[in-house]
């Protein structure tokens, strides 16, 4: 199994970061999983918390999760969201190395 690259890992890293920084401004959440999985360099990350929720079809992508998708975009990845109202916040993250 190959190691992920340096410059991957920072994107990672800056992804997770905004994601919880948006938890703990946003989110009321008590609780956050974070899951990592590598199956034939298919790597998966999974976030998710018990927070307040939202709309996503009122979702606006200002500062923080455009630097989100942007990060993803310049790692070839994709990032999905699944959220409601008052039922917390899943972000599911997938790249190649």
């Amino acid at each position: 199994m190959a190691e992920i690259n340096k410059e991957k890992q920072i994107e990672l890293y800056r992804i997770l970061q905004e994601l919880m920084v948006n938890m703990r401004k946003h989110s009321e959440a008590s609780l956050v999983a974070i899951t990592f999985q590598n199956i034939k360099n298919q790597y998966t990350i999974n976030y998710s918390d018990n927070g307040l929720g939202l709309n996503l079809e009122t979702l606006t992508f200002k500062n923080g999760l455009a630097n989100v998708e942007t990060r993803i975009k310049s790692i070839n990845g994709t990032i999905t969201f699944d959220s409601a109202l008052n039922n917390g916040f899943k972000a599911f993250i997938s790249f190649k190395n």
